[in-house]
Parts: C-alpha cells; sequence; structure tokens
C-alpha cells in the first residue's frame, strides 16, 4: 500500500486548496518516522528490500494511523505528542526491543 496521496491528506484535514500541500508532506514524513521508530521497522510502500527481515509494507491500518497523526498535527499545528489513537492502530505490527535483544 502507498503512503497518503496529498489529496488524501486534504481530505482527511478538510482542506478545499493546495496551499498548506508543504506542510501536509512535512507532517507525512514526520508521522512515517514516528510509526517507525515506535514499530521497531522500516515501512515501505510496495517491497521489502533483501536483508530487511522485519520490514513492513505499509499496510490500510498504518497509513490510518498517518492520516491521524497528520491531521492532528495540522489542527493542533504543533508537534506535540499524537494521540493514542495512533499508538493503538500501529500496536498489533510493532517489534518489542525486548524481542530484537534476544535474537
Amino acid at each position: 500500500m502507498q503512503l497518503p496521496t496529498v489529496e488524501e491528506l486534504r481530505l482527511q484535514c478538510r482542506i478545499d486548496i493546495d496551499d498548506e500541500d508543504p506542510l501536509l508532506l512535512g507532517y507525512l514524513t514526520a508521522a512515517k518516522e514516528k510509526a517507525s521508530n515506535y514499530l521497531n521497522r522500516n515501512l515501505y510502500e510496495s517491497d521489502v528490500p533483501d536483508g530487511d527481515n522485519e520490514g513492513l509494507i505499509i499496510t490500510p491500518i498504518i497509513k490510518l494511523a498517518l492520516m491521524l497523526a497528520v491531521g492532528f498535527w495540522y489542527d493542533t499545528r504543533e508537534l506535540k505528542k499524537v494521540p493514542q489513537g495512533f499508538y493503538d492502530l500501529l500496536s498489533d505490527y510493532r517489534i518489542s526491543l525486548m524481542r530484537i535483544k534476544q535474537c
């Protein structure tokens, strides 16, 4: 699955013009990084590269979490703590650090 498009982000944020596109794309980049850090996994839009055994293709639930974060940051205009729903959506895909250390 692909990252949310700028059009999808505009719908999420209820924006009718493209003036805010750079801001939305910046929030999307931050949301993807935040999700990847929380999951302890790299996120990919299509194929997971060889050698990245823990890599993950973006699923509809991950896409929704990214859109939730973008919408939250757009609404608050601050990069403060994302809502718990972001973590709830991602938690099924998370690799615990304890598991990584045991490998």
